[in-house]
Parts: structure tokens; C-alpha cells; sequence
């Protein structure tokens, strides 16, 4: 099924809180910014598994979020910046946290990477269902 993706206003609108909004790159957010982590998720997502479109225009959303989050903390490391996988415990001195990511998506580099923003974290959750579903096999054969 064909659905209608989301606008850049759209975005704005549902991430009023989330994010600083600006036409100079160098105060917020701008439209181009949004527009480019939309076409990051429109290329990572499989609308066809999604059952409605307002579950399609949240996943979108959600998903857009986590790649303008992605692509801000890339800008803002440069060229010396490096990806960071993700880490099941951190310590500092007598401080430590530790978190457990489900092994399912460990496993697999595409759903691990959703868990490195809350807006992947909540795009995955939305996800995961429509992911597992019943198999069953049918004993027979063709004729020639």
C-alpha cells in the first residue's frame, strides 16, 4: 500500500519540544537538515509491513528524528568523528550504568544501530511487532 509521507512542517509540528528550529545552520535545525534525515528514512524503512497510515506517518517520523540525531552528532564531530557501538556498561571513577539491549537486536546491525536514540528506541518499538508473525509449512507436491 501507498501511503503519503510526512512534510517537513508535519515534523516540526510533532517535534515542537525536540528540537531548535532555525534557518542558520548554526543555530538549530534547519528544513534541509529535516529533509535529509527524511530521505535517510524513507530508505530504511519498509512501509509495506506498516498496517495503517497513521502508524506509517509516526514510524516515519519517529525514524526521521533518529537520523537527524544521528546526522547532528556526525556534524558536530567532523571528520575526526567515529561511530560508537553500543555499550552494555560505561564507568567513571566510583559511577558506572549499565544497560541490557535484547540479543534479538543485538544480532542484528540494522535494529542495533535503531538503539543508539530514544527516537530509534521508540521507531524499533513501533517495529518490532510487525516483524514476527506465524510460518507454517503445508505437506504436498506439484504435478508435472
Amino acid at each position: 500500500m501507498a501511503y503519503t509521507k510526512p512534510t517537513v512542517e508535519e515534523f516540526k509540528a510533532h517535534f515542537v519540544r525536540d528540537f531548535p528550529y532555525n534557518a542558520d545552520p548554526a543555530l538549530g535545525v534547519t528544513d534541509g537538515d529535516i529533509s535529509k534525515a527524511m530521505l535517510e528514512a524513507e530508505a530504511s524503512m519498509n512501509a509495506g509491513i506498516l498496517p495503517t497510515q497513521a502508524v506509517f506517518t509516526l514510524a516515519y517520523l519517529y525514524l526521521t528524528a533518529h537520523f537527524l540525531v544521528i546526522d547532528l552528532r556526525a556534524a558536530s564531530q567532523g571528520v575526526e568523528g567515529s561511530y560508537s557501538w553500543i555499550t552494555a556498561s560505561k564507568s567513571v571513577g566510583s559511577v558506572s550504568e549499565s544497560y541490557s539491549v535484547p540479543q534479538r537486536i543485538l544480532d542484528n546491525p540494522i535494529l542495533s544501530m535503531f538503539s543508539k536514540t530514544n527516537y530509534g528506541a521508540k521507531y524499533l518499538h513501533m517495529l518490532l511487532p510487525y516483524l514476527t508473525g506465524r510460518i507454517f509449512s503445508v505437506c504436498g507436491r506439484t504435478h508435472p
